[in-house]
């Protein structure tokens, strides 16, 4: 990224304390380093900020309760009543004057909003209980509250914005399913009266089963462009023909296989991430990493490459499979792409616009250590509210006044959270013992202990890659003293076609080699004790702890599987069967966790099914697991606790009644149990 010079910016306190919340905290103070388990667990008021299309106004839905840390003891409610309290306002930001729009009651409250022109706003009630889902309808008012009007009935049909088109500020661009479940026609909708006037049909492919809609490309005249098809391991990139009003199959690659797929537009040319094709459709470029070009689906002609990253996918999908981190951003919602942001253990930008590119540049200065983003912009991207984030900070919002020079803080997420006692993780790399470079964070604590554990967490999915911000249960674990390692191992997305495509078949084998390396990595360079290992995860991180405990059951001390497989055979017979209707997410795992209708896939199962494995350990292991998980069925934490039992291991367990598939993301008093009894399961296992 090139560093330009530009009007420096000076960082300001709150714009306004009243309509942000208090950070009081329900806790006397603390010393030292210790931070209370509740603070790792306790919701923080949800707020949104919007500049409006001019930057004359700021929207704001604020949530009407002081932001503290207060457990709520009722399991079923999870957060406290006030939580759903959300209300809006609106400021003017050159008179700093406050309108009320909504008051956050039972009556008025409002779940979402936002801006259609510069003098009217959409919002969608505040749910109320016993309602049908005919309800939840939007609606369009003035700014001051009056001339509201329906534009959107209630029901299970969805409609999304997809050109707001500033020209006409009568009318916006809608794609809805009205008509059929999986058919998304395109509107111009006026936002006065809520009439509706469809311009072009939806793709129809017939029956959807085992499809997704991975995208739509608007085009000229608000009319679409493309859309991207998940069909099986297929990926279908559709194009629309304006002038006979058909849509017509322009491209198709195979998931694990070299394929592009447009992302936006840029100056009236197609973005598209991927490898690089001829007209004829031969292969030119095949990149391991997804590269940018230009794209003009007329000629089928790309441009030379734009930009690539030659070790992170930059957005796109990995493998031509899997969605890889980041996506287009457009000034205003102005549907021109301005950047592109993806993940390495950072957020970085790709700029298409030399000045949006100054815009960051000068933000970012002020926030070094944090990852920046743009929430909301005027279409000039003089004015914007932007949220900063780390892997130490959970995140703070901020008023951006580019022309006045001016930064000016919002609100803070989790302002109980004292962020000096927060470390930063480190990015760090380590070779497995096939050559592969894993990449990795490491989180030091800042705690001085007799010994050096470790606890290393893979993350979950398998197939997704390792979360860059702030990180509530690896935080908890560093601050009662012990290191963290979260490797994104090979099957990892983000991270090229080899990468995660290494990862086929490898569960419990080379991805669980990865993990054991990481270890010894981390004993090598003093990160560890040899004896003061644990392991711990959640989902496919839960199945890569018994992996651990029963593979390789002598590096580690301990291990903390939360909702996590156990029985490969139950997860993967007649995988596709068990796939919801209009669920595309059959055909990826058969390549990447093994299919089981074959007599390879059953032998693989065999071999790799930790439940078929458990006299092996020697640990002792805790099992976390909701028992309304419907993604990790609770038989496979009961099954597993019935052979721990039957060969005479020690274990602890934890079921949440109320909970489904979460561990600090759960409601606040089952997501502080959760951490409690890990605390004192590692404080019995791991220090002594």
């Amino acid at each position: 990224m090139t560093k330009i010079n530009c009007k420096p910016l000076k960082l300001l306190s709150l714009l306004c304390i009243f309509f942000t919340s208090s950070y009081a905290v329900a806790n006397s103070e603390q010393t030292d380093n210790y931070i209370p388990a509740e603070y790792f667990v306790c919701a923080s008021n949800p707020v949104s900020f919007q500049i409006s299309p001019n930057g004359k106004y700021m929207l704001i839905r604020n949530t009407l309760r002081d932001n503290v840390c207060d457990i709520e003891q009722d399991k079923v409610k999870r957060v406290e009543d006030e939580f759903y309290n959300r209300g809006l306002l609106l400021l003017n930001l050159d008179t700093d004057e406050i309108t009320e729009l909504s008051d956050g009651s039972l009556e008025s409250g409002i779940s979402n909003a936002g801006w259609l022109n510069n003098q009217r706003i959409w919002f969608t009630p505040r749910y109320k209980l016993g309602q049908t889902m005919k309800s939840f309808s939007t609606y369009a008012m003035d700014l001051d509250g009056t001339n509201r009007k329906m534009i959107k009935e209630g029901g299970r049909w969805t409609q999304r914005i997809y050109d707001k088109a500033y020209d006409d500020p009568s009318n916006i661009y809608v794609i809805t399913n009205e008509r059929r479940d999986m058919i998304f026609d395109f509107y111009k909708l006026n936002v006065y009266n809520g009439v509706k006037k469809r311009i072009a049909l939806g793709l129809d492919i017939g029956d959807m089963k085992g499809k997704a809609i991975l995208g739509y490309l608007g085009g000229e005249n608000k009319k679409p462009l493309g859309i991207i098809i998940d069909d099986g391991a297929k990926r279908i990139i559709y194009m629309y023909d304006q002038s006979t009003n058909e849509w017509e199959e322009h491209f198709t690659f195979n998931c694990q296989e070299p394929g592009f797929i447009p992302i936006g537009t840029h100056k009236g040319q197609i973005v598209v991430s991927g490898s690089k094709f001829s007209p004829s459709g031969s292969l030119i470029e095949e990149n391991d990493t997804n590269a940018i070009y230009f794209y003009d689906h007329k000629t089928r002609e790309f441009s030379d490459k734009l930009y690539q990253d030659s070790r992170f996918d930059v957005s796109g999908l990995t493998g031509s499979c899997r969605q890889a981190s980041g996506r287009p951003y457009s000034s205003g919602g102005s549907g021109e792409i301005s950047s592109i942001n993806y993940e390495t253990h950072n957020l970085e930008y790709v700029f298409f616009d030399k000045e949006a590119e100054q815009t960051y540049v000068s933000i970012k200065s002020l926030f070094p250590n944090d990852n920046v983003k743009i929430e909301s912009s005027d279409l000039s991207s003089s004015r914007m509210v932007v949220r900063v984030t780390s892997t130490n900070n959970p995140g703070e919002y901020f008023y951006v006044d580019i022309n006045k020079g001016q930064v000016k803080s919002l609100h803070k997420t989790r302002p109980w959270l004292d962020r000096s006692k927060l470390p930063a993780a480190q990015s760090v790399t380590y070779a497995a013992r096939d050559g592969l470079e894993i990449p990795a964070l490491l989180t030091l604590t800042k705690e001085e202990t007799e010994n050096n554990m470790l606890i290393i967490m893979p993350h979950g999915g398998p197939n997704t890659k390792q979360y860059i911000d702030f990180d509530s249960w690896a935080q908890f674990l560093v601050n009662r003293g012990y290191n963290v390692l979260q490797p994104d191992f090979r099957g990892s997305t983000g991270l090229g076609t080899n990468h995660y495509v290494s990862g086929n078949m490898q569960w419990g084998k080379k991805m669980q080699d990865d993990l054991t390396d990481g270890v010894n990595w981390a004993i090598e360079n003093g990160y560890a004790d040899s004896d003061r290992v644990c392991i711990a995860g959640a989902s496919y991180g839960g199945y890569a702890t018994m992996a651990g405990l029963v593979f390789t059951p002598d590096v580690y001390r301990c291990g903390i599987n939360a909702i996590g497989v156990t029985d490969m055979q139950q997860l993967l017979d007649n995988y596709a069967r068990k796939a919801s209707k209009f669920q595309s997410w059959d055909k990826e795992p058969l390549m990447e966790w093994g299919d089981f209708s074959t007599e390879e896939g059953k032998r693989y199962t065999e071999q790799i099914s930790p439940i078929l494995h458990v006299q092996k350990i020697k640990a002792p292991v805790l099992v976390l697991q909701g028992s309304n998980d419907y993604i990790v069925p609770p038989f496979h934490a009961r099954d597993l606790i019935k052979k721990l039992e039957q060969y005479g291991k020690t274990y602890e367990a934890m079921f949440q009644a109320q909970e489904g598939h979460c561990v600090t993301g759960c409601g606040e008093l089952a997501g502080l149990e959760y951490l409690q009894i890990q605390e004192e399961f590692l404080e019995k296992y791991l220090e002594n």
